[in-house]
């Protein structure tokens, strides 16, 4: 009776425990899940971050130099500091246009003085048709490279020849001739582009465009003359230039609708042109000597008959001093 007892009492004690236990687990399993989760954690951010040495280790370990990262080759970015020291390899703005319209020439046989033209050229040069954005869409800025390209040739070329003169190795040339040369010169350089030319002057003739084309026209002809040396100082120096200008530009419209081999009718052309500017130039001159010798013939009939009409008036006034003493004189 007494063993029987004694054991139902273990097992009633046994099931209390178990109970108490699963009511344990059935209280906080969020904490252990939570306590679970940030241990994971922790341990992960040990495998990823290296203990921390001692300040003693860090003193006695030697220092070990950073690994360089492994550049690509090609071209390094750089740019123009505050001192104005400029990196090598950088590129402005100004000139990755200048880049791309001179590309651009290439295209402008098919596709004219537009902005596909400027598109094809920046994708020659590796870069997206984007580029072209950078542009205005009436094609006027690839026209003003090309002008002002051409007569940056010219004016190497005229400061070559008239360094060559200076040395002894050519003659000089007749003025007639150095023009006449000097403008077929730079009239050639149109040749490549000549079809699509009209394009190129009817753009420029744009208001807004006006006064840039004009300055590189005023431009060239003032370099021309000053290589043909014109030291004029007086109304002369604006009539000259006024009158290649015209022959200049003359010469251009007769070359857009000049089919002869080799444009032989506009070389023609300039050539009767220069000719007649220099006759203009010698009868001016002569007009200008003549209008001075009769200036001065007249001035000097002038003083002479002013002269005379004073001596008569002299002589009329002493002529009528006796008559009027006469009248004075008491009867």
């Amino acid at each position: 009776m007494a063993a029987a007892a004694a054991g139902s009492l273990r097992r009633a004690g046994w099931r209390l425990w178990r109970g108490r236990a699963g009511l344990r687990c059935q209280l906080y399993p969020p904490q252990r899940a939570l306590h679970a989760s940030a241990v994971l954690r922790r341990a992960s951010d040990e495998k990823k971050e290296p203990l921390a040495s001692s300040p003693q280790q860090q003193f006695d370990s030697p220092p070990t130099d950073p690994q360089p990262d492994h550049e690509p080759q090609g071209p390094r970015s750089s740019y123009t500091g505050q001192g104005g020291q400029e990196s090598e390899d950088y590129e402005s703005e100004e000139q990755l246009q200048h880049r791309i319209l001179t590309a651009a020439l290439e295209f402008v046989p098919e596709h004219g003085w537009t902005a596909e033209a400027i598109a094809e050229g920046a994708k020659t040069l590796g870069l997206s048709v984007a580029a072209a954005g950078m542009f205005h869409n009436d094609g006027s800025e690839l026209i003003l490279h090309f002008v002002s390209q051409c007569n940056t040739k010219l004016s190497d070329m005229l400061e070559q020849e008239q360094k060559e003169v200076q040395l002894g190795k050519t003659e000089k040339k007749p003025t007639d001739q150095f023009l006449r040369d000097a403008l077929e010169a730079r009239l050639r350089m149109l040749i490549p582009y000549i079809e699509k030319w009209p394009q190129a002057v009817s753009i420029l003739l744009l208001p807004h465009n006006i006064p840039s084309s004009l300055n590189l026209l005023t431009s060239m002809i003032d370099d021309i003359l000053h290589y043909a040396g014109d030291q004029s100082t007086d109304f002369n120096w604006y009539t000259r230039r006024a009158v290649l200008t015209g022959i200049y530009n003359t010469t251009e419209l007769v070359m857009m609708q000049d089919s002869s081999p080799d444009f032989e009718e506009t070389w023609r052309f300039l050539e009767n042109r220069i000719a007649d500017a220099m006759n203009m130039d010698n009868t001016a001159k002569q007009v200008q000597s003549t209008g001075q010798a009769l200036a001065q013939g007249l001035m000097g009939a002038a003083v002479t008959v002013s002269n005379a009409e004073t001596n008569r008036a002299v002589r009329a006034e002493l002529c009528s001093v006796p008559c009027l003493m006469l009248a004075c004189l008491p009867s």
